[in-house]
């Protein structure tokens, strides 16, 4: 199973609160093949993607979904409200416009909503690669119109996306690590966020590392599990807003590490703006792993 199927079954399983169901059924159905009284589609390579498609509108709109499967090499998934009857029900139904170019923003009536409405459209029209081969997330939208109003939107949360054209679809991308990072977290995929920082840690420090002469494999591996461990708890941190809550002392430790993943307890020493002994530095880096292991579980 491919890392963008992990994201896709991850965000299937958080189900949406009872204010956030319209936003996150409206992403769905807004980024998919077709949402007009014409069509009401969804195509897709994800087979629960697909189901889960169906399964909403089957039961919030009592309409009927088939789902046909087509594709001689991968498999491709067809959702599709058939009956015009049907189409007619749910768009009579629904409270938000039936725009296929602007979105109603009049739905995300609290915060929890609007990452609702972009799980839905990640759902429908999202890709992401695995950080290990390359940083890469994406939407690829229908039309530019509604590429440009919904890069708007991801850009009032922080999210910074590129565009570009492929074929008759408008692609809004990012290949920053930091800003997939927050899009899985706003999205709600905190595991897939904390295997993102894992494996960028990895490469940052291998790649360091590799750079050193006369180390041998054994001090690598030791320095590289160490300082993975110590970075991923200094970055759930920063993602939780704790930085900076941490006592001063650790505060400073956390800081030297996170901006020197591959040095060792010595080095970290020699280069702290305050004296601190090599069994100082270890004692504080400790506590910050007592303080992680306490508060992210």
């Amino acid at each position: 199973m491919s890392f963008c199927s992990d994201v896709k079954n991850e965000l299937i399983s958080i189900r949406p609160g009872q204010c956030c169901k319209p936003s996150y059924i409206y992403g769905f159905m807004l980024f998919g093949r077709s949402f007009s009284i014409k069509k009401i589609s969804l195509q897709t390579g994800n087979q629960n993607v697909a189901r889960e498609y169906a399964d909403i509108i089957k039961h919030t709109y009592k309409a009927q979904v088939d789902i046909t499967v087509g594709g001689s090499v991968r498999p491709t998934y067809k959702a599709e409200v058939k009956s015009e009857g049907d189409r007619l029900k749910i768009l009579a139904l629904i409270d938000f416009g039936i725009s296929e170019t602007v979105i109603d923003r009049t739905l995300f009536v609290r915060e929890c909503c609007l990452p609702s409405f972009i799980r839905g459209a990640f759902l429908a029209c999202g890709n992401i690669n695995n950080p290990e081969k390359e940083y890469r997330a994406e939407f690829s939208v229908k039309n530019e119109e509604l590429a440009d109003d919904f890069n708007s939107l991801l850009l009032s949360l922080g999210i910074i996306m590129k565009k570009t054209k492929r074929g008759k679809a408008t692609i809004l991308y990012t290949k920053d690590s930091g800003m997939i990072e927050d899009l899985l977290t706003i999205m709600g995929d905190t595991v897939r966020t904390l295997d993102m920082m894992d494996t960028k840690i990895m490469k940052s420090v291998k790649n360091n590392i590799n750079r050193a002469r006369n180390c041998d494999n054994a001090n690598i591996s030791k320095t590289v599990e160490a300082s993975i461990k110590q970075r991923r708890a200094i970055e759930f941190f920063e993602k939780t807003d704790r930085l900076y809550s941490l006592p001063q002392e650790l505060l400073e430790v956390a800081v030297l590490r996170r901006d020197n993943p591959e040095a060792t307890l010595k080095e970290l020493c020699k280069i702290s703006p305050t004296p601190i002994s090599l069994s100082g530095m270890n004692h504080r880096l400790k506590r910050i792993m007592e303080i992680y292991e306490k508060e992210s579980h």
